[in-house]
Formats: structure tokens, C-alpha cells, sequence
């Protein structure tokens, strides 16, 4: 196996500091942590359970009303009250409905307030009550309610329990009301469609009453304003002599009269006129000529003219037969002559008397038509000034008509108000009555469980992601890939209580065929021996380009296992048949050389600086043929790190590497000692051990960070202590570990 990602060149990219929240990762979570998620839920499913069995059962009773603005239209006076009604209008119904006058009207009328008076009354003496007061008086009121703050408790209880909505885009409207008490459930959503009716019916009567006493005022200032205007119209009519009759005002009527006098009189006096000059001119040819006869004859029809024109033409004709029948020197014909110029002379006689009578009534009748004439020139004068006098009449007179008919609409208003009054009906009505409940509708144990689960579920799954990512430890080898950027070269088991027996004082582990320090020897098939057989094909096909010959075993902090590894790893490569020389390389606390080699006083100090032999510096075990050279320290030394970083160590590894195919080296903890940033130049490849459950990620990724030498030549993590039980329950099935468990038994059943 080797380490992942090892193209990247910063090491701060390959070493992440928390999850990525994925679906998979959640789905982790939930299976690591299912035992934590099932008691939470499981409380609280046990929570909602109780508060269902203990809780008061609450019935609700539900009624419905209908705003129906055309039921009273066939009553209705005053059309400015009904109309139909929009949205907003039935909104308002709805807010009038849960308003605190409502409330107050139910409450009133079913005696709520003293209901609850007589229940703290009964509470207040029971046993209970009595007891907790005089426990803990601070929690409890000894002195009683009023009825004021009972009467308000009331009416907030009344707004929480009662539910008014508006059923779809309809002008119905539903009520329900809650109640432990089915029939007060039923009495209550009843008593709130009652008191919504009475209440319209007492806004209705008292705002036709308002009406009816504004209208009463209105209609007393526009009688007098009316009275005032008809006043006002009356003194100017006098003021100015304006008489006015059914066919229009007397000026205009006698103007009327006058032009058509006036008209005539022009006519009479054009006839007289024609009359005389016909007269004159027969008068002015001297006699009667058959012209003139015919003229006297057409035009003057007189009685006399007519009798003497008959005479004159008579004697006329007679004389002309007298002439020719005796001759005109005749006597007869003679005094026939003699009569007609006697009939001539009466004639015109006559025609100047009427000429005379002509001229009289020619100027008669020019006197006529200028006193008509004049007459008319004086009311056209006395019409102006009166069309002038109208204009402001005019005005006068469509204020009174103005007034009047605002009398007239204020009084027909007045009247229509008074009869309101007394019309019992409104717009809403109720048309489904509230029936008291048959089952409660409170608490709803279905909902209530199946919400409890889907809470405690939520619950026990924050804790659970509380609780992984307080846990900044390594569980998974997942978590040394995604948090480190290593690969997990394989997890070490803990073993079992016989096996970690310590060593005996005194007594070295090598003695012995059993125990930690020989679990590879004892048991090659397990897995912990698997799991190190991983790491030495690791470190065989390294990705470095050189074989790694010197392996160094590091943690992080002490008591982690990396001696153990590191004595158990060198013996596995032993075991095989190689040649592996095992180093204490820790300096400032040698914890192998006290299990394996007690009591020795020769070891590295001495070989490093030439003090001693490498026979003489090392033990060989007689089983494996692993050889280990101790760290005998015979006191504290200061700068252990120059040692480890000096020449003389390097040509001392140097030396054995021509004696060993392997070299392992237990070296001290990275984070409190600085040794191992020293043996960079001398290590091949390091196998970093980290303690299952217990190493933090933070600090294990902190150290590398700090130690990018280091962190290059990492082959790879190992993690140790493993409790494979508790791995199985965290690891997917999926993982590359989870069939881990088949390597030790694998082909020893066959």
C-alpha cells in the first residue's frame, strides 16, 4: 500500500481538517452513531407518549355563519347599506368575529368568568394546591383573583381557542372553538355566531340612530336655508317689480302684446294711407273716367258713390241712345246731359268727403302707431333693466330650488332612517350549527408520536454529529487518508489481557515465547502479524526511488505502541529469514531496552562512538535471529538530537546495512521531542503509529505540518489498539478493512 496523493507538493493540501458534510458522510454517521440516535429518539417518542397519555383531551366544535348581502335587499330602504360584498369586506367580518367585543359578549352570556371563578376557588382549597403553597409560597398566589383579571384571563384563553377562517372565496365563514368540555365547545362556537348577529343588528341600529339625529339636524338648518333662499327671491322680485304668472313674467307678456298692437297699427295706417293717396288721384283726373270707374268702383265700396255711379252710368247709356235715336240738340238729350253732370258734380263731392274721412282716419291711425310705438320703446327700455335684474334672480332662484331639494332628499332620508330602525335583520346568518364533538380533537397521538420520532431522530443525529466532531480522534483508516493525506497501512488489534501481560521486572520479553513483545512469533496468523507483514510490502515497493532499508517507527505522543510495533515488525522480518538489526533509538526514554534487554550496559552510545563492538553493543535472539542493539543511557542527556544527527551515527547504520537487510529503529514521540527531525538524513522510510480512539487528528496533523521531512518519507499509518468489534460497527461495508478479518483465517480451514 502506499501513501495517496503524493504528487501534491504542499503538504497543507493533502492534510484536511474536517469532513466534507456528503451524503455518504451523513450516512456514516448515522450507522456509527445509531445506538446514540435510537435512545434519542427513543426518549423523546417516550416524551410525546406521556404528554398523550397525561395530557386534557380538547374537543372542538365548529360552526359556520354566511354574509349574505342580498337577503335583506327586499327590505332594505336605504340602498347605501347592501351591495356586494368584496375580499376585503368579508376579511373584516372575519377580524369583527375574533374581536374583544365579541369575546366579551360570550363570556357575559355563559357565565365564563364565574366558571372559572368557582375552578380556582376549588383549586385553592385542595390538597395539592395548599401543600406546594406552603412548600414553595413563591410559586404560588395566595391572594384571590379579581374579577377584572379573571375577566381578562378569559378573554386571552377565549382568542387562543377560537378559530375563525374564511372557507376558500366564499362568503362563509367557519368557527371553531376548543374546549375540554364537548357541550361548552358546542354552546361556545353557537354563542359566537349569536353574538356576531346581535352585534351587527346593534351597529345597524345604532348608526341608522346616529343618522337619524344628524339627519333631524341637517333637515331643520336646510328648512331654514330653504325658507331664507324662497325669502330672498321674493324681495327681489318686489324690489324690482318682477311679476311673475304661469305663462311668463307681465313685462314680457305686455311687450307681446304691444308689438302685436303696434303691428296692426302700421297695417291700418298703410291701408288708410292707400285709401287716401287712391282717393287723391281720382280726385287730382277730374272726373270718372272708365279708368277712374273702375278704380271707384274696385276700391271705394260706398253705399252712396255706388248708388250715384249706377245713376251716372245709367244716364250715360241713355244718352248715348237718346243721341242717336234724337239727336244730340235733342231736349231730352240735352237735359240728360245736364243730369249727368249733375250726377258728376255729387260724385266728387262725395269722393272729397271721403277723401276728408280717409285722411282723418289716416292720421288717427298715425297717432295710434306712435303712441304704441312709444309705449314699446318704454317697456324694451324697462325689459332691459329687468333682463338684467333676472340674471341675479336667476341665481336667486336655483339656490331656493338647490335648498329645497336638499330639504326634500334629507327629509325622504329622515324618514327612510326612522324605518330602518325597526327592520330585525342583517347580512350574516347562520347556517350550520355547532353540535358538541363526539371525539377530541386534541391531543393528536398520531401526529404528536410520529413527530416526536421524526424530533428525536433530528435530535439523536445533532448529537450524534456533536458528538463526532467532538471526537477529533482516529477511528477509521478512512480518517488518516482524509485527514492526513497517508495511506493506512492497516489497524493492530489490541490484544488480549493475556497476551499484554507486562514483562517481569528484571526479565527480558526475548526469554520468552509468549506475550506482547512476541505476538508475531506466538500467533503468525493473526492479524495483528497480517497487518505488520503489510507494512514490510509497503516498505518494499516504497514509491521512493532508493529500497528503504531503514524503517523508523514514530507516534506522536508516548504510550502509543510504537515500541511494540517496532519489536514485533523487526521479528516478523527476522522470522522470514532475513537479516534485521532493531535499534532503540529513543534516547531520552529507552522503553524497549527495559523489556528486552534488562541489565545490559553496553548498547548505541557505545557502538555509535566506538566504545564497543556491534557483538558486544547487541543481543540476538535465539528464535527469530533478530539482533537489537539497546540505548543504554546512564543518565539524562541534553541533546539527544545531535547524536542521532551526527556523523558517527551515520556511519554506524552505514555499517550495518552491510551486515542487515533491514534496519528498524524505534524512535522517540515527534510532538514533545525534536530526535526525529534529526534522522531524516539517516531513515528511509518512517511508519507512523497512531493510537486508535485516542490520538488527536489536530495535533497528529499539526506535527506534520511541522515536520514536512518527515511527513515526505512517511510510508505510511498504522493504527493501533484497534478494538476490531467497535471497527466493524463503524467501517462501511465497503471499506477495503472491513474484509480485513478473513486475512488471518484465510486457507487454514481448507
Amino acid at each position: 500500500m502506499l501513501r495517496i496523493d503524493n504528487s501534491t507538493a504542499d503538504n497543507t493540501h493533502r492534510i484536511q481538517r474536517e469532513n466534507e458534510l456528503d451524503l455518504v458522510y451523513l450516512l456514516q454517521v448515522a450507522r456509527r452513531q445509531k445506538v446514540v440516535i435510537g435512545i434519542a429518539a427513543g426518549v423523546v417518542i417516550c416524551l410525546a407518549a406521556l404528554y398523550c397519555l397525561i395530557a386534557t383531551p380538547q374537543y372542538t366544535a365548529s360552526a359556520e355563519l354566511l354574509i349574505d348581502s342580498q337577503q335583506a335587499r327586499g327590505l332594505e330602504v336605504m340602498p347605501q347599506l347592501t351591495g356586494i360584498m368584496d375580499s376585503s369586506a368579508i376579511d373584516s367580518q372575519v377580524q369583527i368575529l375574533q374581536s374583544e367585543r365579541i369575546s366579551k359578549a360570550v363570556i357575559k352570556e355563559l357565565k365564563l368568568v364565574d366558571r372559572k371563578k368557582r375552578e380556582l376557588e376549588d383549586q385553592a382549597s385542595g390538597f395539592w394546591f395548599r401543600t406546594l403553597g406552603f412548600v414553595l409560597p413563591f410559586l404560588v398566589r395566595t391572594t384571590p383573583f379579581s374579577d377584572f383579571e379573571i375577566e381578562r384571563a378569559q378573554i386571552e384563553d377565549f382568542s387562543n381557542r377560537l378559530k375563525v377562517r374564511r372557507v376558500g372565496n366564499s362568503y362563509v365563514i367557519e368557527l371553531d372553538y376548543k374546549a375540554p368540555d364537548q357541550q361548552l365547545a358546542a354552546d361556545v362556537a353557537n354563542q359566537v355566531a349569536e353574538a356576531y348577529i346581535v352585534d351587527q343588528l346593534e351597529a345597524k341600529y345604532q348608526a341608522t340612530r346616529r343618522a337619524s339625529v344628524w339627519l333631524q339636524d341637517r333637515i331643520a338648518e336646510l328648512r331654514d336655508q330653504a325658507l331664507a333662499a324662497d325669502r330672498a327671491v321674493q324681495d327681489f322680485k318686489a324690489k324690482y317689480d318682477i311679476i311673475d304668472t304661469q305663462r311668463g313674467l307681465i313685462s314680457d307678456q305686455q311687450m307681446q302684446e304691444l308689438t302685436t298692437q303696434l303691428i296692426t297699427a302700421r297695417t291700418a295706417v298703410a291701408e288708410a294711407q292707400a285709401r287716401y293717396e287712391r282717393v287723391n288721384s281720382i280726385i287730382k283726373q277730374g272726373g270718372v273716367t272708365g279708368t277712374s270707374d273702375e278704380v271707384v268702383s274696385d276700391v271705394l265700396n260706398n253705399e252712396v258713390i255706388s248708388r250715384l255711379r249706377t245713376q251716372y252710368l245709367d244716364a250715360v247709356k241713355r244718352e248715348a241712345d237718346w243721341s242717336k235715336r234724337y239727336g244730340p240738340d235733342h231736349v231730352a238729350v240735352i237735359n240728360l246731359n245736364l243730369e249727368i253732370k249733375g250726377l258728376q258734380r255729387s260724385l266728387f263731392t262725395e269722393l272729397s268727403r271721403i277723401a276728408e274721412t280717409y285722411k282723418s282716419d289716416l292720421e288717427i291711425s298715425k297717432a295710434r302707431e306712435a303712441s304704441l310705438s312709444k309705449s314699446l320703446e318704454q317697456l324694451v327700455a324697462q325689459a332691459k333693466l329687468t333682463g338684467q335684474a333676472q340674471v341675479e334672480l336667476r341665481e336667486l332662484e336655483s339656490n331656493a330650488q338647490s335648498y329645497r331639494a336638499l330639504y326634500d332628499n334629507f327629509l325622504q332620508r329622515f324618514m327612510q332612517a326612522t324605518q330602518q330602525q325597526s327592520f330585525p335583520i342583517t347580512e350574516a346568518r347562520l347556517i350550520t350549527d355547532a353540535s358538541p364533538p363526539q371525539r377530541a380533537s386534541q391531543p393528536k397521538t398520531a401526529l404528536i408520536i410520529a413527530g416526536g420520532t421524526v424530533l428525536g431522530l433530528l435530535m439523536g443525529f445533532g448529537f450524534a454529529m456533536w458528538r463526532e466532531r467532538m471526537n477529533r480522534s482516529f477511528r477509521l483508516p478512512a480518517d488518516v487518508e482524509r485527514y492526513l493525506g497517508l495511506d493506512c497501512l492497516g489497524v493492530l488489534p489490541i490484544l488480549p489481557s493475556t497476551i499484554a501481560t507486562p514483562v517481569p521486572a528484571g526479565e527480558s520479553a526475548l526469554d520468552r515465547t509468549t506475550g506482547i513483545m512476541r505476538q508475531v512469533v506466538a500467533d503468525p496468523f493473526s492479524r495483528f502479524s497480517e497487518t505488520l507483514r503489510s507494512v514490510k510490502v509497503s516498505a518494499d515497493v516504497s514509491i521512493h526511488s532508493r529500497s528503504v532499508k531503514v524503517i523508523g517507527i514514530v507516534s506522536t505522543l508516548p504510550k502509543e505502541g510504537k515500541s511494540t510495533v517496532s519489536a514485533n515488525f523487526a521479528q516478523l522480518i527476522a522470522h522470514s529469514g532475513q537479516r534485521c538489526v532493531l535499534i532503540d533509538g529513543d534516547l531520552r526514554n529507552p522503553t524497549l531496552t527495559r523489556r528486552l534487554s534488562p541489565g545490559r550496559t553496553l548498547g548505541l552510545l557505545e557502538l555509535v562512538f566506538g566504545k564497543a563492538t556491534l557483538e558486544e553493543a547487541s543481543i540476538v535472539d535465539q528464535v527469530t535471529g533478530l539482533r537489537f542493539i539497546p540505548a543504554i543511557v546512564p543518565g539524562d542527556i541534553v541533546h539527544t538530537n545531535e547524536i542521532l544527527a551526527s556523523e558517527q551515527m551515520a556511519q554506524t547504520l552505514d555499517m550495518l546495512k552491510q551486515n542487515a537487510d533491514y534496519i528498524v529503529i524505534d524512535f522517540p514521540p515527534l510532538a514533545p521531542v525534536v530526535d526525529v527531525l534529526a534522522s531524516t538524513h539517516i531513515v528511509d522510510g518512517y511508519v507512523y503509529v497512531l493510537d486508535w480512539g485516542s490520538s488527536n487528528r489536530d495535533l497528529v496533523a499539526n506535527t506534520l505540518q511541522n515536520a514536512p521531512k518527515v511527513y515526505d518519507k512517511v510510508l505510511g499509518c498504522l493504527l493501533n489498539k484497534v478494538d476490531l468489534k467497535a471497527l466493524r460497527s463503524l467501517e462501511d461495508y465497503g471499506s477495503k478493512y472491513y474484509y480485513h478479518k478473513y486475512y488471518a483465517s484465510y486457507g487454514r480451514d481448507s
